[in-house]
């Protein structure tokens, strides 16, 4: 099946908005045994999406398009929809009501009657998130499926309305699994991948998703993939974290939940990163306590109990501090388990014998108490989100030890 993705909008192709939506598309439809042969992105000009709408017509089997579905001038689609398929538009008074139900005893501004013009001949698919609803129609030979571009509302229609459309599950011939590891980087787990004899059937993807990288595996033979997931998890098994949506936190909070103990962190260069990273697993809250952000020293000093002969004598980036920050957290919050993180993330800040990407770590509590100095290469995002994997991969492993 020849699949094709049309992202819509100024804001992609200017930079002001980060084009989300394809990649969770492309990842989904893979997931289903369907690849998707072409991304194109087009600005806001009806003139120009329908042409595109036209050459993808006549050359793919599926287009999923995004965005140009709302209220204002600049939403075109539905009008390049309709110029693509040589049809007029037309009111469609069940869209309208359902606008109208969204907004209760409100009246919903002028502008949403735009909403409400749907092809003649196209499906309108309701919403139940947003005021927009998806269109699904036919150009050339290509059915043709138009969602909001608010990444919520997106998958939203796809999940609820295209998924069942297209029917990928029922046509699927290959099986997919999403291996993801920790504490191992994406080269020395490829090194370690080609040395592995697997069979020539099963293709093999990598993905870095810091603090993870990922493996996926797709073959027609789903005895074939299984051994080849095995083979290569036996490659890193403490590297090894789980599969699909259970990744480093997930298998942490499982450990946590399964041995009744309880987490709280530390934190100053990674301001949070830690507990959200926590916190953004629904559940976490059975096994984590909070957090103190303690970006100052007068914070460090007076809320966690880190001495000032160590700011003094060692400072703020080094182990002893770590370890106090953890100590003291473990203290304050009562936790069984403390994580804590200190450094230097950049791009400036750099001491002597602390270049930029220096951090330091302290753990206190079910005996996995220790520090530990590591440097982090790439930018300020890309250390910072190291050392929210470096911190809990250690408690993870401590648990398994």
């Amino acid at each position: 099946m020849h699949i094709e993705l049309l992202t819509i909008g100024d804001e992609l192709l200017n930079g002001v908005v980060t084009d989300t939506n394809a990649g969770w598309l492309a990842e989904r439809l893979w997931a289903r045994g369907a690849q998707v042969r072409r991304c194109t992105t087009v600005p806001d000009d009806v003139e120009i999406l329908a042409h595109e709408l036209r050459a993808i017509g006549a050359r793919a089997d599926v287009c999923l398009c995004t965005g140009g579905l709302g209220p204002t001038s600049d939403d075109v689609t539905v009008d390049a929809l309709a110029l693509a398929a040589e049809v007029d538009t037309e009111h469609d008074p069940q869209v309208w009501a359902k606008i109208q139900d969204r907004y209760g005893e409100r009246v919903p501004p002028a502008c949403n009657r735009r909403q409400a013009r749907v092809p003649v001949g196209a499906r309108a698919m309701m919403s139940e998130v947003g005021t927009a609803p998806g269109l699904a129609l036919t150009i050339g030979r290509c059915r043709v499926f138009a969602v909001p571009g608010v990444p919520r509302e997106m998958r939203w229609h796809f999940e609820h309305h295209v998924d069942g459309l297209l029917g990928l599950s029922a046509l699927a011939s290959r099986t997919n699994r999403h291996l993801r590891f920790a504490g191992i980087g994406e080269s020395a787990l490829a090194e370690r991948v080609s040395q592995l004899n697997l069979p020539e059937s099963v293709e093999i993807a990598y993905l870095t998703r810091l603090p993870e990288n990922h493996v996926r595996l797709r073959g027609p033979h789903s005895a074939d993939v299984a051994a080849a997931a095995e083979a290569i998890i036996h490659t890193a098994p403490r590297c090894f974290v789980g599969e699909d949506d259970h990744g480093l936190v997930e298998c942490l909070l499982s450990e946590l939940e399964r041995k009744g103990l309880t987490i709280g962190t530390a934190e100053s260069c990674t301001g949070g990163l830690i507990g959200g990273a926590i916190t953004a697993v629904a559940g976490s809250s059975t096994s984590f306590c909070g957090g103190i952000i303690s970006y100052s020293n007068a914070v460090k000093r007076e809320v966690l109990g880190v001495s000032q002969a160590i700011l003094d004598t060692e400072g703020a980036v080094s182990e002893a501090c770590a370890a106090a920050m953890a100590q003291g957290v473990r203290r304050v919050l009562g936790c069984d388990i403390a994580v804590a993180v200190t450094g230097i993330a950049g791009p400036g800040g750099a001491r002597p014998g602390k270049p930029v990407g220096t951090l330091c770590f302290g753990w206190a509590g079910a005996h996995l108490d220790g520090t530990a100095r590591r440097r982090f290469r790439g930018d300020r995002e890309h250390v910072r989100l190291q050392a929210v994997g470096y911190a809990l991969d250690r408690v993870r492993r401590g648990l398994h030890d």
